[in-house]
């Protein structure tokens, strides 16, 4: 039987070079958040993006929505896997690092296809549920400490066989110390756990980068 093995320093490097096909315009994005210094850590791995992309075009999804934008590299890859015709919606509570999106998002020539919101991403999910608004892909990459309320709000938004993807979900390997208390470690590990037993969805946790649940609503 196959184990999972564990993911090292070594396993990471060989993950880097052979498990990414570099791209110059997302890899000049990264170079670009990396100047941005400790909160660079909020944007995700090249090879998520990559990842994301592949999985848009094998579900068919013309319609996505993004809980956190940060610098929009996840945008971006999502919008490369969308049909002409489709759309991602992109929230954020700041407009902070908008500019730099716009640019790169540009440059892909994915721009025609995002919708950039500004706004709390509870308040604007609840929006979409009123106004009977659904998607094919939902993506989470926020505030941790609203997982639940993001969840809960995405699964009424999402049609059936329809994909949430978040990220973050082995917070650095913290939600297995079972003697970190930090509220927002206490959160993911216990939506992992919720996840585990919700009959309402299928779900994987993967190892990629700093954890993903890839879960679809039944």
């Amino acid at each position: 039987m196959s184990m999972q093995i564990e993911i090292n320093s070594n396993i990471v490097k060989y993950l880097a070079s052979n498990g990414y096909r570099s791209d110059p315009i997302i890899d000049e994005l990264v170079k670009k958040t990396k100047e941005l210094k400790g909160i660079a850590q909020m944007q995700i791995a090249p090879e998520q993006g990559q990842f994301f992309e592949i999985i848009v075009k094998l579900l068919g999804a013309k319609k996505c929505l993004e809980i956190g934008r940060f610098t929009g590299l996840s945008t971006l890859c999502l919008a490369k896997g969308l049909p002409d015709d489709g759309k991602i919606i992109s929230i954020d509570s700041s407009d902070e690092f908008l500019s730099i999106a716009e640019k790169y998002w540009s440059k892909a020539g994915v721009l025609n296809k995002i919708e950039s919101i500004i706004g709390h991403g509870t308040d604007v999910m609840q929006s979409y549920i009123d106004r009977q608004f659904y998607f094919d892909l939902i993506f989470i990459d926020a505030d941790k400490n609203n997982y639940f309320n993001y969840y809960e709000l995405s699964l009424k938004l999402l049609q059936t066989n329809g994909l949430m993807i978040i990220d973050n979900m082995l917070w650095s390997g913290d939600v297995a110390d079972l003697n970190n208390k930090d509220k927002q470690t206490e959160t993911i590990r216990s939506l992992n756990k919720k996840i585990l037993i919700d009959n309402r969805v299928e779900f994987s946790l993967l190892p990629l980068a700093d954890g993903l649940s890839f879960i679809r609503k039944k």
